[in-house]
């Protein structure tokens, strides 16, 4: 009887640490995914404040363009929206050519060169900032070139054949200076015609894609020795013989103007003859002569939808789509504001990042999501998840 007290003691015992043992698997199997669940949790919580943080990396860029001058642009900017979220963001805004193609995002040997220039349709006018904002400093443009080039072919779309000295883009160039305790703006303008010349093969050429007309501070031969452009486009040269007189009887070049409007001993003086654009600008650098710097560009296509043929080109609208002007500004070492703005945000929050691209053009009230990267950092030996 004793012996078998002893035996029965014993399989208790067993049985006992066997169940605590069942317990105990039990408990870790449980605990295990209790934490996984936490930490998945937690996860999708910080992913969800780092998105909201690269949001706020987004307002405040977006808060700064509208509120800013033209040409406004941040390097990097971080932030904090709370204890353990926070935001970095850069605001791309500048570029020395209009529309912007950045050498760090395009092999620019690739882009076919219709894509280098902007539309000008009829009657239209836009306005250029000729100058950047860089730690509240304003910095101006000092040379720049125009180029452009019509949407049709004038030996077989217009009602007569010779497009010499028709004046078809308007530009005005506008500067802001402090006189007498007062901003005041003066101006140089004149109308560009279209040019006609030779092309390395000896034939006659019309203003096109690659041998556009131009007008600004640089003569259409020295273009190539005048820094960064980023094209192989060469201007043509205009012929004299069809360039317009000024009002004295001149004959001024593309980079002269005919138009200037100064302010002299007290009051605004008009005067029509040939004044240098760059010595307009060269003038209106900041704190030269109580200047601003703050110039202005103003292109205006003045074409005329009657001198197509109607039998062509029967309606109104297939005549004003020819009336197109393809156009394109070069500030060589110098920068202007970009046409569309891009923001790039990234947002913090524990072990998850969120990043956020957004374009938005110029006088826009809302912005372009291009696209969104979302990505979750769990530890720095794993890889970065992209959803």
């Amino acid at each position: 009887m004793k012996f078998k007290e002893k035996n029965i003691k014993g399989s208790a015992l067993l049985v006992a640490i066997l169940i605590m043992g069942v317990f105990i698997t039990a408990s870790i199997s449980l605990s295990t995914i209790v934490f996984r669940e936490v930490n998945k949790t937690k996860s999708l919580l910080d992913m969800g404040k780092a998105y909201y943080s690269a949001e706020s990396g987004v307002e405040e860029a977006l808060y700064y363009l509208n509120t800013e001058l033209p040409g406004f642009h941040l390097n990097n900017k971080i932030g904090k929206v709370s204890a353990d979220s926070v935001f970095e963001y850069s605001l791309k805004n500048t570029c020395n050519v209009y529309p912007c193609f950045d050498t760090d995002e395009y092999d620019l040997d690739l882009v076919p060169l219709e894509n280098f220039y902007s539309v000008l349709a009829l009657n239209e006018t836009i306005t250029i900032p000729l100058f950047t904002i860089e730690d509240s400093e304003i910095k101006s443009v000092k040379n720049f070139s125009v180029q452009f080039f019509p949407a049709f072919d004038p030996s077989t779309d217009l009602k007569i054949k010779s497009m010499g000295g028709w004046d078809v883009l308007r530009w005005k160039l506008f500067g802001m200076r402090k006189v007498d305790d007062k901003f005041i703006t003066e101006s140089i303008g004149d109308l560009t015609a279209f040019a006609s010349g030779s092309a390395p093969s000896g034939d006659d050429v019309f203003a096109n894609v690659d041998r556009p007309s131009w007008f600004g501070t640089v003569n259409c031969s020295q273009m190539g020795n005048r820094g960064n452009g980023i094209s192989n486009i060469k201007c043509l040269d205009y012929d004299l013989s069809v360039v317009w007189q000024s009002e004295a009887g001149k004959i001024c070049t593309n980079t002269q103007a005919r138009d200037y409007v100064s302010y002299v001993s007290g009051e605004m003086r008009a005067s029509y003859d040939c004044y240098d654009v760059e010595k307009f600008l060269a003038d209106r650098m900041p704190n030269v002569n109580g200047s601003t710097g703050l110039n202005y560009l103003t292109l205006t296509n003045m074409m005329n939808p009657a001198v197509f043929d109607e039998e062509k080109f029967p309606t109104i609208r297939e005549r004003a789509e020819m009336s197109r002007l393809y156009f394109r500004v070069e500030t060589f070492d110098d920068e202007i504001v970009r046409e569309v703005a891009e923001i790039t945000s990234n947002g913090y929050s524990g072990k998850s990042k969120q990043s956020l691209k957004v374009d938005i053009r110029r006088g826009s009230y809302l912005p372009v999501f291009n696209f969104s990267l979302y990505s979750t950092h769990q530890s720095e030996k794993e890889e970065e998840v992209f959803f």
